[in-house]
């Protein structure tokens, strides 16, 4: 039982830690100071420890030799490889998905635009949640719990970035409907080739940007 309540209690300042980095109470560049942690939060400082040292190993934070553990900051260059290897791994989730999809799980994937008409402005804080839906869906019906650990690693780093869209809805939601299209019909090489494009036209729009904010996926 002692184990448990050690574990729970870790999980819990571990997740009042991420809130902070998603809040802006902790950026990019901080130094995570355990003990100014612990008293915040008004814990020991070995949960803390634990929670810290789960950051390192997700590559969120990093252990600078003896100057202490700072919250990791991303490169422009560093973002891109991120997602290069992103349009690789969600390809490789949509392409599971289709071996075995069902009828209602088609469903659930190719309808989430269908609330954005072309005549009609598009909110982009409300595109933007439909997007990330859409593409976690496509991850959880994977089934793949490797890919998927990846994945929600890299939104998070994109989320500490978050500044709004990289590239508008008027350009990514016709390649949406597109890959939505090839799902439909069954064609399982296109729609991954057209999912992968899709990542690697926003990888080059970040590198184009040439700006160190970084932004949100699509």
């Amino acid at each position: 039982m002692d184990k448990l309540k050690k574990d729970s209690l870790t999980e819990l300042v571990y997740t009042k830690i991420t809130d902070m980095i998603l809040n802006k109470d902790l950026v990019p560049g901080d130094k995570l100071v355990i003990k100014d942690l612990a008293n915040l939060l008004g814990v020991s400082q070995t949960p803390v420890k634990a929670a810290v040292q789960r950051l390192v190993h997700e590559g969120v934070a990093e252990q600078q030799n003896s100057s202490g553990t700072y919250l990791k900051v991303f490169s422009n260059r560093d973002m891109e490889h991120l997602y290069a290897v992103r349009a690789g791994l969600e390809s490789v989730s949509l392409r599971l998905c289709m071996e075995r999809f069902e009828p209602k799980e088609i469903e659930a994937i190719t309808s989430v635009f269908d609330i954005f008409q072309d005549d009609k402005p598009i909110d982009p804080v409300q595109y933007q949640q439909v997007d990330r839906r859409f593409h976690e869906k496509i991850l959880l019906l994977s089934n793949n719990p490797i890919i998927i650990d990846f994945i929600r690693n890299f939104d998070f780093v994109l989320k500490c970035y978050q500044l709004g869209l990289l590239r508008p809805p008027e350009e990514t939601l016709p390649e949406h409907r597109e890959i939505i299209g090839s799902i439909r019909n069954g064609d399982i090489d296109k729609a991954c080739r057209l999912l992968m494009h899709h990542h690697l036209r926003t990888k080059n729009a970040l590198a184009a940007s040439g700006v160190q904010e970084r932004q949100s996926p699509e």
